[in-house]
């Protein structure tokens, strides 16, 4: 297999470092790592890059610092590396220039996978944030929204009060929303927190959709995803991997026309 049909897309995340092996074109195998150690994740890649060859290296980072001390550890992969931004990207036009590598990743990732039949796609991203990106077929940026996520909603509820538990996003599998009343203060935080985060994201949707074209493809990716989308019903695709995508995309474009330079 040739160096060209291998890519590593690395999703360097508030709380994840997430790693994407593509194979042929696919994904083959994801890692995940904690952002607070990032040199286990750097000990691994720099396995991954000599196993595998070269390749095609692509890395996404919103949080500063973090990079570099990966690259630290790899220095076989130093030159190699393409880092996603609002400025490096050639496929979606109207990006701000502080926008997050993460969601110029979905908007990417929108525009090449979600537009085919649509004339626009929109994402909600659940992470650490929960985000909204909307992109049009013809890869211009239709504008977004962000707020705090689900688990640091969490965090922030108990940190900021005396007496409420921290709850970790482990104890939702099990979470049962037929009432929305409860009987104790852990499942009332739980189903306070949930209803109230589907209960967002879905007036996010109403709101925007009516700003949006009417054929709309809307798509959901992050950690979260597969526990919120469900109930809020208006998702047409799941995709917990459509950052991860969307940054071999943009690095494949950018290789793209470095060659034809």
């Amino acid at each position: 297999m040739t160096e060209a049909e291998r890519a590593l897309a690395i999703d360097i995340g508030n709380s994840r470092i997430c790693c994407g092996l593509f194979v042929g074109g696919l994904l083959n195998e994801t890692w995940n790592y904690s952002t607070a150690d990032p040199a286990t994740a750097s000990s691994h890649l720099n396995s991954l890059h000599n196993k595998y060859g070269r390749g095609l290296i692509a890395v996404s980072s919103v949080v500063p610092g973090v990079l570099p001390s990966i690259i630290e550890k790899w220095p076989n992969a130093r030159d190699k590396i393409f880092e996603v931004s609002a400025s490096s990207q050639t496929l979606i036009t109207g990006l701000y220039e502080t926008m997050g590598s993460d969601r110029v990743a979905n908007a990417a990732a929108a525009f090449k996978l979600h537009t085919r039949d649509s004339d626009a796609a929109v994402v909600i991203d659940f992470g650490t944030a929960t985000t909204l990106t909307a992109v049009n077929n013809k890869g211009n940026f239709l504008g977004g929204m962000i707020t705090l996520g689900l688990t640091k909603t969490f965090q922030a509820l108990h940190y900021s009060t005396a007496q409420l538990p921290e709850l970790s996003v482990q104890e939702l599998e099990n979470l049962s929303l037929s009432s929305p009343l409860a009987f104790d203060t852990q499942t009332a935080i739980e189903r306070g927190c949930v209803i109230g985060h589907i209960g967002m994201v879905r007036y996010w949707l109403e709101r925007a959709l009516k700003s949006l074209p009417s054929n709309t493809t809307v798509v959901a990716t992050g950690g979260l995803a597969r526990l919120i989308a469900p109930a809020i019903k208006l998702f047409d695709h799941v995709d917990i991997n459509l950052t991860l995508k969307g940054i071999k995309i943009i690095g494949e474009a950018a290789a793209d026309q470095a060659d034809r330079a």
